[in-house]
Parts: C-alpha cells; structure tokens; sequence
C-alpha cells in the first residue's frame, strides 16, 4: 500500500533508537527537570503544578514506553527468535503485553493530567467477545481506550489503525505481530486496502474483538464542512444527516462494512466517550495539562440481527448510529464539565 511511512528497516531503526536515547538521557535529567518545574510553578503559581505535571507526564510516558519494548523483544527471543509467530501462546503473550502496556499508559494519563475516567455506564453485559467495535475517534489518547477496557477481560483487540501510528514503536511491533491492520487515509487501491480488514474481520471470536475508528480522523468544523460539501455531490440523503452531527465527523463505511463481512456473525459494539477533546495534538496535551477533565465512557452492543444484510442498509444503519452517539455527546456536554465523580468511578489503569 502507498503510504508516506517508510518500511520497517528505516521506520523502526529511528523510532526505536530515539526511544532508547531518550529515556537514556531523561532518566538522569529527571530530578533536575523536577527541581526546576517545582522551582517555576511556586515562583509562577501556575495551575496545580503543571510544570511539574508535565515533567512526570513526558518521562512517565517515555519509561511506560520503553518498558514495552523491552518486553516485546523478549517475547521475540522466547519464542524463539521469531517462530511461530501465529501459534495461540505466542498471540496470548502479545496481547498481555499490549494489555499491560495500555494500563500503564492509562495509568500515567490518569495521574498526571489529571484524567479521571468514569465507567459506570459501561455495562459488563455488553462487553463480550465476538464483536466489532466501532469507536468515536477524538485524541491521541482515547485509541488506546478499547485496550484498556477489553484486554483486562480477557478480550484480544483487532485494530485497524491509520498508518501513521507505526512510528509508535510498541503499537508497530505488536501491532504487525498480532496481525493488526494499518491503514491509509486516501489509498490508490481501495480494494487492496480493503482485503486484509475483511480478513482481520475473519478472525473475531468468543475471546477477541475487532476495532475500527470510522470517522478516520479527529473532528473539527472545517474537516466536517469539506466532507458534507463532498456528500452533498454523490450522497445527500447522508450529507443532511451529516450535517446534524455537532460533535462527529460522518462515518467513513467502507473498513466497517469490510469488517462486518468478514465477521457475519458478530455483533456491534458501539464505544462513546467525552472528555478527551481538549487533547486534539501534542501541543494541546501539554497545554492542557495540570486542568482536570474528567472523561466518560459508554458503550452500546447490537446484536448483528438487527444489521441490515445489504450494503446500502448497513451504510444507513451505521449513521443512524452515529446520530445518536452525536446526540449522546451533546447530552453529556449539556452536563458540565464535573461529572458525579464519586465510588462508582474507575479509574481504567487500575481495574
């Protein structure tokens, strides 16, 4: 596939060697990073520490990060060296790995942000396997949310990712070795591109689920306006429907129609959430770091007897769907930005 990532010798050789150079220079440039962050958020009275924040955030993720390329290159030695990549122990091994490494990424958001995530509404019930989980997309941060929910129950998730989270050297690793799949956002070869999700899809079971962030980038109003005016040319029935969308871009269908034949039996899973999006780029991370945002999580399953078998039926139900996620959203924003955060509130990373 076309793509403006280069290949993996050229790919992993910087994304891996500046992991190990910087955690090899952060680590003893922590307490001195901290003294001073300390120094300059008392002197500036800045927000709850932010400095300080930022500090813990950057090399707690840094170390996180570190810690999971180092697992994985063990699991690679262990197996040994490589083969039997697809046996069930070696799959298993990754996907604790991939488990692991999400809940300390939770943990350190969770922490040092603050970002406290409440998931009281997500009903255990509707968290089984065997389905496809089509996801709002809003942040850096939240791809990594059907990972910390559904990996701690013994879930695999199968995602199909933008190709340029493979700078990500623990999402490139892992993801290539669990057969996860990378895509482009505009390909020359729709079929191509195609082909592998519904293979993906092939493969969802009782103990996994397959994962899909349709709207394929995060939302703002510009993004939305070019995608009606494109709608509105070959598709205005959708165009009027995405137009009344406040807080999502319109689905994408094609990888979840993909999805959805290569698994004809599974359900759908569709994942909500708000809270992340003051977290739109690197900057506004940091940026917004030492604000409390409290983020909310729900999720909605529909038994695949009630999706359409046709195409165009399935098109029309997936923005039905996403009419009332957009609707949800607005409900939720309509409450605040303080939510009940009482005992009924889970932090993820420490589930």
């Amino acid at each position: 596939m076309a793509s403006g990532v280069p290949g993996p010798w050229v790919r992993r050789s910087i994304s891996m060697s500046s992991l190990i150079i910087g955690s090899i220079i952060a680590v003893p440039l922590t307490i001195p990073a901290l003294l001073l962050a300390a120094l300059a958020d008392l002197l500036t009275r800045e927000r709850r520490w932010r400095r300080v924040r930022t500090v813990l955030f950057a090399v707690g993720l840094l170390l996180v990060d570190l810690a999971g390329f180092i697992l994985t290159t063990l699991a690679w030695i262990i197996q040994p060296v490589g083969f039997r990549m697809r046996s069930d122990a070696v799959q298993a091994r990754y996907a604790r790995i991939m488990t692991w490494w999400t809940k300390q990424l939770m943990r350190v958001i969770s922490s040092t942000v603050p970002l406290p995530i409440d998931t009281s509404a997500l009903d255990p019930e509707a968290l089984g396997g065997n389905a496809i989980v089509i996801g709002r997309h809003r942040s850096l941060l939240d791809a990594i949310l059907p990972s910390a929910i559904f990996g701690p129950r013994g879930l695999v998730p199968l995602y199909t990712l933008k190709e340029d989270l493979r700078w990500e050297p623990n999402i490139d690793v892992v993801g290539h070795r669990m057969g996860h799949r990378f895509v482009t956002r505009s390909p020359k070869d729709l079929e191509a591109e195609l082909a592998p999700i519904r293979q993906l899809g092939s493969r969802v079971d009782d103990d996994s689920v397959a994962v899909i962030f349709p709207e394929g980038t995060f939302f703002t109003e510009e993004r939305k306006a070019k995608i009606v005016s494109r709608l509105e040319k070959r598709d205005p029935e959708h165009a009027d429907a995405a137009r009344h969308m406040r807080h999502l871009l319109p689905p994408r269908p094609a990888g979840t129609l993909a999805l959805l034949d290569g698994a004809p039996d599974a359900d759908i899973i569709i994942l909500g959430h708000v809270g992340f999006e003051p977290f739109g780029t690197i900057g506004k991370i940091f940026g917004g770091i030492g604000a409390e945002h409290p983020v909310r999580v729900a999720a909605w399953r529909h038994p695949r007897s009630t999706v359409p078998t046709d195409e165009a039926g399935r098109i029309d139900w997936l923005f039905d769907r996403w009419l009332e996620l957009d609707e949800w959203i607005d409900e939720q924003h309509q409450l605040g930005d303080q939510p009940p955060l009482d005992n009924r509130v889970a932090k993820i990373a420490h589930a």
